[in-house]
């Protein structure tokens, strides 16, 4: 995700609660899901808003069942400031600075919480009605997508079961299968996922293209592919 790599990932915040991105490949604000970021203003980057996050962080405990939603809130708040940055273009001195201090954070504490998150999910099941209430499900989830996936490509089974459930929703399913399968090389299912290549966005392979906007409305994505990638290209979110 620095500067000096010539593909980067989107980093727009997933949406947490009905009213909060990954790692990765998530796509930017659309209607991709209402677990993905709306249009909205992103919060500006300061020393003020970089330090109150930094704080905010240090008083965070090891993740629990109690505190999952407060960590993907500051997940959120990190990748909405770095964002602020990166949407930019030319950056300060002082605003380099900044990005390098959000990009630590990315990663250092995107990836404790995603291992924290793995050692208290239950073994060969997602977590239930009874370990997390539907704003914790959303956000274990945004940590989860945050997280190295490369490490959790067998879930796929797990998170599909919880969105039939109703514990996840098909679309949060249909971000997670289409990551692991952009990691593992394959085709999407449902054509989620854009990498940024020198300043444009790419669009990694789907499978069967003639079918994909029929598995796109049955997990409740409203816009085609073709409508959805050209959204992504007109917001210029790669610049």
């Amino acid at each position: 995700m620095l500067r000096a790599n010539p593909v980067k990932l989107l980093l727009v915040p997933l949406l947490l609660i009905p009213t909060l991105v990954g790692c990765g490949v998530a796509p930017p604000p659309s209607q991709e899901s209402r677990i993905q970021s709306e249009q909205k203003p992103l919060n500006v980057a300061s020393v003020q808003s970089v330090q109150e996050l930094e704080q905010r962080y240090a008083e965070l405990t090891t993740l629990n069942l109690g505190n999952i939603s407060i960590a993907a809130e500051l997940d959120q708040k990190n990748r909405s400031l770095l964002a602020s940055l990166q949407n930019k273009g030319t950056l300060t001195k002082d605003e380099e600075a900044l990005k390098g201090r959000l990009l630590v954070l990315t990663g250092n504490r995107g990836q404790q919480n995603f291992e924290e998150l793995m050692e208290l999910k239950p073994i060969g099941r997602w977590f239930n009605s009874n370990e997390l209430d539907p704003a914790g499900h959303r956000a274990a989830f945004i940590i989860l997508q945050h997280g190295d996936i490369s490490k959790v490509l067998d879930l796929v089974p797990e998170i599909k079961a919880a969105a039939e459930s109703g514990l996840l929703s098909k679309q949060q399913y249909a971000l997670f299968a289409d990551r692991v399968a952009v990691v593992r090389g394959e085709p999407q299912e449902f054509g989620s996922q854009v990498n940024c290549v020198n300043g444009e966005p790419i669009f990694p392979p789907v499978r069967d293209p003639n079918e994909i906007n029929q598995r796109r409305r049955e997990v409740g994505m409203s816009k085609t592919l073709e409508e959805y990638q050209q959204e992504i290209t007109d917001l210029k979110m790669c610049k």
